[in-house]
C-alpha cells in the first residue's frame, strides 16, 4: 500500500459585508438585524444561511423551535458565553434531526440542549456522507424517542437515534471524528441506539460522555451493515471510545450493552464505567462471514449488569453471525454482574480467535458463576487473573465449552486456563453494590498478580490516570500505589509518525530534537518485537520490515520518563 500525505492550506476571504466572523442569534432578536451582539438574528437556521466559511455563530439563551440543516463546511456553532440554548423540536417534523450535517468538514457544535423529537427515525445528531474534523461536544440530548405513545410495540421499523454518524461514501471517510463530553438520556430508541458510529468512518474519538436511562445500546461502534455501498469501507475503525458513563441502558426486548463494538476495527475500549446495562461491553460480529478484528477492552471498570461484564465473540457463528479475533480483554475489574441470574456470570464468551482474557477481576454475585462459555475459542490465551465468590473457592462455577465445573482448582485443571490466575479477595475500598469502589487496598492479593510479561501500551492509565506498572502490573482497573494521587504521568512531546500504516519503515518528526532517546515497539499482546535506542535528532527514520501485518505500539523514553506513545498499524 502506498500512503500519500497530503497537506492542504485553505485560503478563504470573507464576503460578508461587515467584515466580521462572530455572529449571534437570539431568540429576542430579529432576521432583519445585522446579527450583532446588540442586534442578533432570530433563528438559528438563518443565522446559518448568513455565515462564510470559518465563521461562528453564537447562540445565546433561550428556547428555539426549529430544526437544523448545516449548510457548509468550516463552521463554529456554539452557545455564547455560558448561556444555555435550547432547541426543542416538539411538533417539528421537516427533517428526521434536529441537527444534520451532510458532506461536511471542519465542523464543530458546542453547548446545546436538544429535546422533544418524537416521530419515527428522530434523530438528535446526524452526520453522514463523508467529512473530515467533525466535533459534537458539550451537549445535553434527551426525549429523543420513536413514538410519544410509551408503551408502543417495538420493531425493526421503530427507531430513534441520540447522535448518529452514518459514513455512506463509497471511497472517502469520515475522518478525525469527535463525540466528547455530551449527556444524552430518556430517550425511547426502539431498535437503535444512543450513540453510534457506522460505516466508512476511518478516525474517530467517543469520549467523557454519559449516556443513562436508554431503552437500548448506550454507545455502539458498527461494521458490515451496508451503510457504505464499498464492503471493504463498510466498518468503523481506527477509532477511541474512552472515559465514558452508561448506566440504565435496558432494552425490553433484547439485551443490550453500555457499550457495544460490532463488526469494527482496530479500536480501543478503556478506562470506562459501565453499570447496570443489559452487558457492561460487548464486542461481537452480527453479520454472518464478516469479523470484528483488533479490539482492545482495557481499564473498565463494569458492575451490576443484567446479563454479564463483558460478552465476546459471534454469538451464532458461523451460521447466524461474523466472529471476533484478535481481541484483548485485560485489567477490567468486573464486580458482582449478572442481576437477572441468567447464569452467565461475569464473563460469557461465544467464538473468538486469537483473543486474550489477562489480568482482570472478577468478583461474582452470590450466584458463584464466573462464565459461560458455549463454543470453542481458538487460541485463546486466558491466565493471570483473580476470581473471587464470597461462598469460597470450591463454590466457583464455570460452564466452559459444555463441560460445567464446580470449585477453582476443578477449573483450571479441567479447563486448562487461568494456570496462573488466583482466587482471593481482591479487598475493593467498597464491595457495596450500590456504590462500588474498585479501587485496591494495600493487602489486595490482586496486586502484583498480573501478567509478568504485561508492558503499558501507548498512553495507557489505570482508571485513575496512574500509570501501570513496569514490572508486575496488579490485575483490576485499578493500579496500587501507596498515596492517593497520581504518581507519574506521561511527559507529552508532540511527535509525528508517518505514514500509518505502514509497511516496512515509517518516519518520526519531533517539535525539538531528540537527545539519546530509546525506542520500542510491542504487539498488541505487550510483546516487545522492535527496539532502537540511542535516537537523536528531530527527523527520524525507523525500518522494521519484519513485522506481520496488524497494530503495534511504539513507546519513545528520554531520561527514563515515557515522553511518546502511539498505535500504528502495519498492512501490506
Amino acid at each position: 500500500m502506498k500512503i500519500v500525505s497530503l497537506i492542504i492550506t485553505f485560503c478563504v476571504s470573507s464576503i460578508f459585508t461587515s467584515g466580521q466572523t462572530n455572529h449571534y442569534v437570539s431568540p429576542n432578536g430579529d432576521n432583519s438585524n445585522p446579527g450583532t451582539i446588540a442586534l442578533p438574528w432570530l433563528t438559528i437556521q438563518f443565522g446559518l444561511n448568513q455565515l462564510d466559511s470559518f465563521d461562528t455563530l453564537n447562540v445565546l439563551s433561550g428556547i428555539f423551535t426549529e430544526s437544523i440543516s448545516i449548510p457548509l463546511s468550516n463552521i463554529y456553532l456554539r452557545n455564547y458565553s455560558s448561556d444555555s440554548p435550547v432547541i426543542d423540536a416538539a411538533g417539528n417534523t421537516l427533517q428526521l434531526a434536529i441537527i444534520t450535517i451532510t458532506d461536511k468538514s471542519n465542523i464543530t457544535i458546542d453547548g446545546f440542549e436538544m429535546k422533544n423529537n418524537i416521530q419515527i427515525d428522530a434523530q438528535g445528531i446526524l452526520i453522514e456522507g463523508a467529512g473530515s474534523d467533525i466535533t459534537i461536544k458539550n451537549c445535553v440530548i434527551h426525549d429523543i424517542h420513536f413514538s410519544s405513545n410509551p408503551n408502543a410495540t417495538v420493531n425493526e421499523n421503530t427507531n430513534a437515534q441520540g447522535i448518529i454518524v452514518y459514513g455512506t461514501n463509497e471511497t472517502t471517510a469520515i475522518t478525525n471524528l469527535k463525540i466528547e463530553n455530551n449527556e444524552l438520556y430518556n430517550c425511547r430508541l426502539g431498535y437503535s441506539e444512543g450513540i453510534a458510529v457506522n460505516g466508512n468512518v476511518d478516525g474517530f474519538m467517543v469520549t467523557g460522555n454519559t449516556v443513562h436511562d436508554l431503552t437500548n445500546i448506550g454507545i455502539v461502534v458498527i461494521g458490515h451493515e451496508g451503510t457504505c455501498p464499498d464492503p471493504a469501507n463498510d466498518q468503523a475503525r481506527n477509532g477511541l471510545v474512552k472515559n465514558n458513563v452508561a448506566h440504565h441502558c435496558i432494552s425490553p426486548y433484547a439485551t443490550c450493552g453500555g457499550i457495544y463494538i460490532d463488526g469494527g476495527k482496530i479500536i480501543t475500549v478503556e478506562n470506562n464505567i459501565s453499570y447496570h446495562n443489559g452487558f457492561g461491553i460487548e464486542v461481537g460480529c452480527e453479520n454472518v462471514g464478516k469479523i470484528a478484528d483488533f479490539i482492545i477492552v482495557r481499564n473498565n471498570v463494569l458492575y451490576d449488569n443484567e446479563i454479564c461484564a463483558i460478552a465476546l465473540g459471534g454469538f451464532d457463528y458461523p451460521d447466524g453471525s461474523g466472529k471476533v479475533t484478535n481481541t484483548t480483554i485485560r485489567n477490567n475489574s468486573c464486580f458482582q454482574n449478572d442481576y437477572s441470574h441468567s447464569g452467565n456470570g461475569e464473563l460469557y464468551i461465544s467464538y473468538s480467535e486469537n483473543s486474550t482474557i489477562d489480568n482482570n477481576i472478577f468478583y461474582t454475585t452470590d450466584d458463584d458463576i464466573l462464565a459461560y462459555a458455549d463454543l470453542s475459542q481458538p487460541d485463546l490465551f486466558f491466565d493471570y487473573n483473580t476470581f473471587y465468590c464470597e461462598s469460597g473457592a470450591n463454590n466457583l462455577a464455570v460452564d466452559w465449552n459444555g463441560i460445567e465445573y464446580s470449585g477453582f482448582n476443578s477449573y483450571t485443571s479441567g479447563s486448562n486456563t487461568n494456570t496462573h490466575s488466583i482466587f482471593g479477595d481482591p479487598q475493593f475500598l467498597s464491595a457495596n453494590i450500590s456504590t462500588p469502589d474498585v479501587h485496591l487496598t494495600s493487602t489486595s492479593p490482586s496486586i502484583n498478580s498480573g501478567n509478568p510479561g504485561f508492558m503499558p501500551s501507548l498512553n495507557e492509565t489505570d482508571m485513575d490516570g496512574e500509570l501501570r506498572a513496569n514490572s508486575i502490573v496488579d490485575c483490576g482497573a485499578d493500579e496500587f500505589y501507596p498515596t492517593n494521587g497520581v504518581v507519574e504521568n506521561f511527559v507529552t512531546s508532540q511527535f509525528m509518525f508517518y505514514p500509518n500504516p505502514f509497511s516496512t519503515q515509517f518516519s518520526i518528526q519531533a517539535n525539538s530534537a531528540l537527545n539519546d532517546a530509546n525506542l520500542t515497539i510491542y504487539n498488541s499482546s505487550g510483546r516487545q518485537v522492535h527496539q532502537e535506542n540511542h535516537l537523536i535528532g528531530s527527523s527520524i527514520s525507523i525500518r522494521c520490515g519484519n513485522l506481520s501485518n496488524g497494530i503495534y505500539f511504539i513507546q519513545i523514553k528520554q531520561d527514563h520518563k515515557i515522553i511518546s506513545s502511539e498505535k500504528i498499524v502495519v498492512t501490506d
